[in-house]
Order: structure tokens, then sequence, then C-alpha cells
């Protein structure tokens, strides 16, 4: 039976012990599905979702470990690419596969691709990839809860260590440091110089509106 991993808030920890990891609803929609990683040896792949899950406001992010049957359907793929059903123990095994591949390899092989492009073949990096349960997980399931360090996975997207951070402010409004990077663009632009960060949105109506009411004290006509 393969172990599983869920990352969440600790703030949801206290529920999950007394009824386990159920289905939650978020942004006013009920989600359907519980995401999770297989526990590889790769303690990087199998975590790899922690700091983006940081980025999006999860607050500290700890790790619930829970067991499976092998037999169990579930859903495996890539986050912006479907997903394909198969059983528990086959997804340990893809992932376990997919680790031996060197990430930058598999993630340029991927880009290359035109049968990943149009989602007729399961990418080989095993970066950005998640497990979906279509069921809760009962507290006699879970195996552990532990404190994760907070550096661990990549955010973004996978590779995007080292690139300039590309943005929507519409989308992303609210989100830590979106304003600092917003006034450094524009004092960037303002200079002469090449921005560092791609930001956009600044067209946007709702975008305009917003900078009108901030600039009027809030108020609105």
């Amino acid at each position: 039976m393969p172990v599983f991993v869920h990352l969440t808030s600790h703030r949801n920890v206290p529920a999950i012990r007394r009824g386990g990891i159920r289905f939650v609803k978020k942004d006013g929609w009920r989600r359907h599905a519980i995401y999770a990683l297989p526990v590889t040896r790769d303690f990087q792949i199998s975590h790899q979702w922690l700091r983006e899950l940081r980025r999006t406001g999860g607050g500290t992010i700890v790790a619930i470990y829970f067991r499976i049957p092998d037999e169990e359907i579930v859903r495996v793929g890539h986050f912006d690419k479907g997903h394909v059903e198969m059983t528990a123990a086959e997804a340990a095994a893809l992932m376990l596969e997919a680790e031996k591949r060197p990430a930058s390899q598999a993630r340029e092989a991927d880009r290359a691709s035109r049968a990943v492009r149009e989602r007729r073949r399961m990418p080989a990096s095993p970066e950005g990839f998640e497990v979906l349960l279509s069921r809760a997980i009962g507290p006699a399931e879970i195996l552990r809860v532990k404190a994760m360090p907070q550096v661990v996975g990549w955010r973004y997207r996978p590779g995007a260590n080292g690139e300039p951070p590309c943005t929507c402010i519409c989308c992303e409004r609210g989100s830590w440091g979106i304003q600092r990077l917003q006034r450094a663009v524009e004092a960037a632009e303002a200079a002469g110089r090449k921005p560092r960060a791609n930001l956009f949105g600044r067209s946007e109506r709702s975008f305009r509106r917003g900078r009108v009411v901030a600039a009027s004290g809030g108020r609105t006509a």
C-alpha cells in the first residue's frame, strides 16, 4: 500500500486530526478532489508543491501522510496538461520512474515534445505532477502529521527559478510582494530601463479603476 502526502496549512491540522482530509470549500466552490503525491525516494519531488502553496497564502505548510490501497483508482497528471486514471500503485511507480531522469533535461524534452503539448503523452519531468483522489481520507488512514522546511519546491511553475517573474497583477492582487513588484516595474520604466519582471494586467479596466479609487482615497462616484 503506497504512502501519499497531502500538503496543507497548519491552520487545518486540528480539523484533519479529528475528521481526516475532507473536501474543502474555497472561493465559493467546493473542491471534489484531494490533492496529494506519492512519497518516493526524492523528498524534493514528493513535497514539490510546498513553496507554491505558501505563495498563494497557505501560511505555514505541513505534511499529512496517509496510506491507501494499491488498487484504488486515482487521477494523475501535470497540473496544466490533463490527467489519466490509474491505480495508486501505478501512480507511485510512475513517479519513481520519472525521478530517474535529470529534471532539467526532462523539462527541455517536454518543451520540445509535440505529443506532450497536445496532451497525447504524459510529461517526462515529475515536476508539476499531482495526484487527485475522488474521496475523503479518514482519520484512521492518516499515518502522521509532520512540520516541514518551508523552502522545498518551486514557485510559479517548475523551472522558474532564476527567471524573471511573469504575473498578472489583476489575478495576483493581494498576493505577497505584488505591490513592491509593481512599483519596481514602474520605476524602471520611468528611468528608461528594461524592467526585470513581466507585469501584465495594467491595461485592464479593473486595474485602471482600482488606481482611480486608490488615488481618491477609496471614494467611488
